[in-house]
């Protein structure tokens, strides 16, 4: 099967970055695990360019970028879903420059894998043809999928444990859940 991974959120846990991030910036603590934009502006935690430069460092600045720590369970998943001979896509909203550092920091990590960066705010559906399983931890980004990719898997967090995913896609807990889906498929 051809799989695709989003990045932020699936392979590399930002959260704990972000949090770093906004006490660096603005002396504010707000838990890894609440960080998701909709919360924090939301939330009136951020202000929408508070989050914005925030990402700006977190994913645009490559000593920042370079700090994010794996999704737990990420190495060993990887390593078997290329053994059962699958082929991976990793598909990110990054754009050039930030999508340069996911490159980096994945080889860093001992990765090789192909990339495509969208862009912020453009769809992956046209990125996302061919494959036949799509994982992100972002609903929205897997919602123009349906209909192209048949198997979509929600990458579950705190931070998105109250969206219903209803038939846009099935919510996954871990690596070792998604390789056991995968498994079955």
């Amino acid at each position: 099967m051809k799989i695709g991974l989003d990045f932020d959120g699936v392979l590399s846990d930002c959260g704990k970055l972000k949090s770093y991030a906004a006490n660096k910036l603005y002396g504010l603590y707000i838990p890894p695990e609440k960080f998701k934009k909709e919360i924090v502006i939301g939330g009136g935690h951020l202000t929408a360019e508070q989050y914005h430069n925030l990402q700006k460092m977190i994913y645009g600045t490559r000593e920042m970028g370079l700090l994010m720590e794996p999704v737990g369970g990420m190495f060993e998943a990887i390593s078997q879903l290329l053994a059962w001979g699958h082929t991976i896509l990793i598909v990110t909203s990054r754009g050039q420059a930030e999508l340069e550092i996911a490159k980096e920091w994945s080889v860093k990590q001992g990765l090789a894998l192909d990339f495509i960066g969208v862009g912020c705010s453009v769809s992956k559906a046209t990125a996302c043809v061919g494959l036949d399983v799509y994982i992100d931890d972002d609903l929205d980004k897997l919602e123009p999928l349906v209909g192209i990719v048949e198997h979509r898997f929600l990458f579950s967090w705190d931070y998105n444990s109250h969206l219903d995913e209803g038939t846009i896609a099935e919510r996954i807990g871990s690596w070792v859940e998604f390789c056991k889906t995968i498994e079955s498929l």
